[in-house]
């Protein structure tokens, strides 16, 4: 079997990453915080699980993760920044842009549930990482709170930025670059009922299901399924309530949950969209059920204008002393310049 198990802090893999500590685990493979010694940048180093890289349908699947994220134009997906295969061990990987924050599951376990302008921040941004996605064909199915991560900006103005993760499963429509057909992948409790059936066929709809009980989740801290509500949910029940039991309206489960929350005006209409079980009966895509979402979740979070020297100051405002300065400096001059020119044209 080829493959590493694992790499050691310290060890410098393909030739070009200086390992400095393992970051987490996924379904596919493994990351790791590495230097890139040709660029001196640090990076998020993803390599395959050992025991998958002889099957050829995950490899494919991992390596489709650099060639999907490259079709989708937005700033709100993940970068993948090089991809390769070890010479030594035949090992895919995957250098990723190194994000500071917390995945969007962490960031509600921590916090709580999300007020309504810091969840319409965050959905406005997954939004356009979905819509960008659906227009080129590309479907995630496997949308789920770990693979939505909160980074800290890069740019004034904005409290944060979405980055989606894990392209590594997702399907694009019309090719066969994941070696699969059907939808039945996908984690269980954002898993569309197409998904959970073998047979069925994934499409940009299936994606909104899971964005239906994400944004349910951020608003309330709860998981919409009763399922869940045990240790060890059982998978059979799980099932029946996506495919078959009524799907109760948003606000009165929050209410049962006990959420701290009330949903806002409208949205149980929103979720319902969403979580239609048959797929055209759902928005058509992520970006119609977001832009559909934003206006009931309120305005967007206040940000301070941007500042420039051609700004004048607020009203009411004084003007900082270094502008007085300048300001009486200016005058003198071009007084006595004025005083100067009359006393010499007489």
């Amino acid at each position: 079997m080829r493959g590493l198990s694992r790499l050691e802090p310290g060890s410098v893999f393909a030739d070009d990453f200086r390992v400095v500590r393992k970051l987490a685990q996924g379904g596919m493979g493994t990351v790791y915080l590495v230097e890139q010694l040709s660029t001196g940048c640090r990076r998020a180093l993803k390599i395959m699980f050992a025991q998958t890289v002889d099957d050829g349908a995950s490899r494919a699947r991992f390596q489709q993760e650099a060639q999907v994220g490259a079709r989708i134009e937005s700033d709100n997906v993940v970068q993948v920044v090089a991809a390769g295969v070890d010479a030594g061990t035949g090992t895919p990987w995957l250098a990723m842009e190194l994000l500071d924050g917390r995945d969007l599951g962490a960031l509600v376990a921590a916090d709580g549930p999300l007020d309504p302008a810091t969840a319409r921040a965050v959905v406005e941004q997954l939004g356009h990482a979905l819509g960008a996605a659906h227009r080129v064909g590309v479907v995630h199915r496997d949308l789920k709170p770990e693979n939505v991560f909160i980074a800290a900006p890069r740019r004034p103005g904005v409290p944060f930025t979405v980055k989606v993760l894990d392209f590594g499963v997702a399907k694009v429509l019309g090719e066969d670059v994941s070696g699969a057909t059907t939808g039945a992948m996908g984690s269980p409790m954002w898993m569309s009922p197409e998904q959970a059936r073998v047979t069925g066929r994934v499409k940009a709809a299936t994606d909104v299901w899971a964005l239906g009980l994400i944004a349910f989740w951020m608003l309330t801290g709860r998981y919409y399924w009763n399922a869940t509500r045990t240790a060890s949910p059982a998978m059979m029940d799980l099932l029946r309530e996506i495919l078959v039991e009524p799907i109760e309206p948003a606000s009165e489960r929050a209410a049962r949950l006990g959420s701290p929350r009330a949903l806002p005006a409208g949205f149980d209409a929103w979720f319902a969209r969403c979580v239609a079980r048959a797929p055209e009966d759902r928005f058509r895509d992520g970006g119609a059920a977001v832009e559909a979402l934003v206006p009931l979740l309120g305005d967007p979070p206040p940000r301070d204008p941007p500042r420039s020297v051609s700004t004048p100051p607020a009203p009411g405002r004084r003007p900082a002393p270094w502008a007085v300065a300048l300001a009486v400096a200016t005058a003198t001059v071009v007084v006595g310049a004025l005083i100067l020119w009359m006393v010499l044209g007489r």
